[in-house]
């Protein structure tokens, strides 16, 4: 079972294919697209809005938050709103403690050579170890939300510290797509479940992201997302380019590999435990936005993501950081496979709340990309 259109298959549980055999994914990537035309006028509406944020945040020292991992998105991101928009960003790092050096690497270089202050929230090593850690244990397939959740948070408090009313996040639909929420969930309380049944459950020097805290941020104090990306021609080649001539970025293997945690769960864990490929969901995006064919999209599919002995170097090195043993990792290779609808979240409340979400994507407040996901 595939989709006639794009790469989705039944390795996705929540695949659904109309008459056509055309995926729910394919569909919101349509929705997206009605929202984010590219053509003429599309690049002429960045800077109206960015126009807008220059207004907004002409007397404080900063008008828009960045977050930044080192890795290519967010770097061309940054570089975009600062040398193409002339904003006045300020750079905000998560340090999880699983950071590779090219990434820390990538980070420095670009916000000196941008003349961009840079602001990193260290997560405090030992809880985060623990949470992480239970999220291996409890045999989901998201163990790398703690960091999401992390990034997220770090983001918004600092815009709200800063009085700052814009946070800029660098996805894009037509490069990155649409995950499944039964491969990756985000959700505060979901943290909070999985630490208490199989972690210590002190929450207390962890950055998690509530309810109150969307109240908080995205309601009383207005901060709004903007995905720049989605208003762009966005080609990897080019993007590359200019980064390795302009900031001396260097690239770290493949997507998302910037994180060593993030490239262990994508490249030998989920494809091995749940028989999952991430990369399914960005080669498909590219496929629907007619970036490459679909039949070159399955043969890099094909391809191993890493090198057996990188992959065993890598899961040593990350089952001895988070003190793990062997026989343990072996133990959760073979149990029973779950995700976030195995325990108590907020998604059956966001059910409830369709319409208010609804008005706050068409607000702005949120992405729709991210009401899509939920709601469909």
């Amino acid at each position: 079972m595939e989709c006639s259109r794009c790469l989705s298959n039944q390795t996705i549980q929540s695949l659904s294919l109309d008459t056509n055999n055309i995926c729910q994914f394919c569909k919101i990537h349509d929705e997206m697209d009605k929202e984010y035309p590219l053509n003429d006028n599309s690049e002429k509406k960045l800077f109206e809005i960015s126009k807008k944020i220059k207004k907004k945040g002409s007397k404080s020292k900063y008008d828009c938050v960045v977050g930044v991992s080192g890795g290519r998105d967010s770097t061309f991101l940054l570089y975009y709103i600062k040398k193409i928009l002339n904003l006045r960003p300020l750079a905000v790092h998560y340090d999880n403690g699983f950071d590779s050096d090219i990434s820390v690497s990538n980070i420095l270089n670009i916000c000196q050579k941008l003349d961009v202050d840079l602001e990193t929230n260290v997560a405090d090593w030992q809880t985060f170890k623990k949470i992480t850690r239970s999220f291996f244990k409890a045999g989901v397939s998201d163990p790398d939300t703690p960091t999401d959740v992390g990034i997220f948070k770090t983001m918004y408090q600092t815009a709200y510290r800063e009085k700052i009313k814009y946070v800029f996040n660098g996805h894009s639909f037509r490069t990155e797509g649409i995950e499944p929420l039964d491969w990756t969930y985000m959700d505060g309380k979901y943290i909070k479940e999985i630490y208490k049944k199989y972690g210590d459950g002190d929450l207390t020097k962890f950055d998690n992201f509530y309810i109150s805290d969307i109240i908080k941020y995205k309601i009383i104090s207005g901060i709004k997302t903007i995905l720049p990306l989605n208003y762009i021609n966005y080609s990897y080649d080019i993007v590359e380019k200019i980064l390795k001539d302009e900031v001396n970025w260097n690239y770290y293997g493949g997507h998302h590999h910037e994180s060593l945690l993030t490239k262990f769960v994508v490249s030998s864990y989920l494809p091995k435990k749940f028989n999952i490929d991430r990369r399914l969901t960005s080669y498909s995006a590219m496929v629907r936005s007619n970036i490459i064919s679909k039949d070159d999209a399955k043969k890099i599919l094909q391809e191993k993501p890493i090198s057996e002995k990188d992959e065993n170097n890598l899961k040593e090195y990350i089952l001895d950081k988070l003190d793990l043993s062997q026989k343990e990792f072996e133990n959760i290779m073979k149990m029973k496979n779950k995700n976030f609808r195995n325990f108590k979240t907020y998604y059956n409340i966001f059910k409830y709340f369709k319409i208010p979400v609804k008005t706050l994507y068409k607000l702005n407040f949120i992405p729709k990309l991210l009401y899509l996901r939920y709601f469909g």
